[in-house]
């Protein structure tokens, strides 16, 4: 589907939904729920408010048509048919028919950013510290490969686009995501959408980036066996890799990698996962929400495994709201990388 047609087909879904009009066109609010045809939600600066608004059965009923209709699907009531996951042009939306929804058909339209954040942006609206800040813009310009972790909605591929921003302009970048979030001002740049209705998965796509000469490779969600193909690209010369997946914390973000490795069916044993992990990647950067705001909370430098103790090796480089002593670490990082230019070359040394 054209974008212009796609243009005109959410129109028609904002006409259907039409007592949502102001909310769709508020920049503040990134995600509109409702819940059952009588109760709607919608989170507004990362805090959730319920709306005095009612929309009809009927209404939410013929949004989840046309929903579905957009992505070349028929929605039925019943059945795995009454289930809808997909994304559009500047959003992103779930939704379920009665009778699984058992309360009346269910919505979640997620909308997309469309203003693009910078670090310092980020700084301003305390989602990041500055001294956290500095050390992540040395990290990326020191092509260090880095996984962004956190749990849904916590500000993953916020993070990443201000990453982004920070990466020199003559580098060219290939960006693979299932969901169209990354937002790309590089001059020279490849942007790979996968489709499951077309058969077209991440893992294909990351195996094509290899052969389009780039310089980084950015993957929007890890979520698959495309795990272990980005592990690879990590593993083989392509330095500066960026790559979201869903995690606990930052340990759990590498326990998170390794059962997606596993997904893929290679024949190797666990600890030689753990090795190939610990040689692949620099930085793990926790970010998490609470009932206020999105923060990056922990940045963790990966310096090997250790296979006596069958654990990771890795050091703290920031913490949110730490001491005075881990605040010193984290502007030694920064001053060790802008020295050496390479990032891992110490973490390489020990592994």
């Amino acid at each position: 589907m054209d974008r212009a047609t796609t243009r005109n087909a959410i129109d028609m879904l904002r006409s259907t939904l039409a007592p949502l009009a102001p909310v769709f066109d508020d920049p503040a609010v990134t995600e509109i729920m409702i819940n059952a045809p009588g109760e709607v939600w919608v989170q507004r600066a990362a805090r959730s408010e319920r709306l005095t608004i009612e929309l009809t059965d009927a209404q939410v009923r013929a949004a989840i048509m046309l929903l579905a209709r957009l992505n070349r699907r028929d929605a039925r009531e019943g059945g795995r048919e009454a289930m809808l996951d997909a994304r559009f042009d500047g959003m992103r939306v779930a939704a379920c028919l009665a009778p699984p929804a058992t309360r009346g058909h269910a919505l979640c339209i997620r909308k997309h950013q469309r203003r693009r954040l910078t670090l310092a942006d980020l700084v301003a609206g305390q989602a990041v510290d500055a001294a956290c800040a500095r050390l992540l813009r040395c990290a990326v310009r020191g092509r260090c490969n880095m996984l962004i972790a956190g749990g849904t909605d916590s500000g993953k591929t916020t993070l990443m686009n201000a990453l982004l921003a920070e990466v020199p302009g003559e580098e060219r970048l290939i960006t693979i995501e299932d969901t169209p979030e990354l937002d790309v001002a590089a001059p020279n740049r490849v942007s790979l959408e996968a489709s499951e209705a077309d058969g077209i998965s991440v893992r294909d796509l990351v195996r094509l980036a290899l052969r389009m000469r780039p310089d980084r490779i950015l993957v929007g969600e890890v979520r698959g066996p495309e795990a272990y193909d980005l592990m690879q690209v990590a593993n083989t010369g392509h330095r500066g890799v960026l790559a979201t997946l869903h995690a606990n914390d930052a340990p759990g973000a590498l326990e998170r990698l390794e059962a997606l490795v596993l997904t893929a069916g290679v024949p190797w044993t666990f600890a030689a996962i753990q090795r190939q992990i610990a040689r692949s990647f620099d930085l793990v950067v926790f970010v998490a929400r609470d009932a206020a705001q999105r923060r990056v909370t922990e940045v963790a430098r990966l310096d090997g495994f250790d296979a006596e103790a069958a654990s990771y090796r890795m050091t703290t480089l920031y913490r949110l709201e730490t001491s005075d002593a881990q605040q010193s670490r984290a502007r030694d990082g920064e001053q060790e990388w802008t020295r050496t230019g390479d990032p891992s070359r110490d973490a390489a040394a020990q592994r």
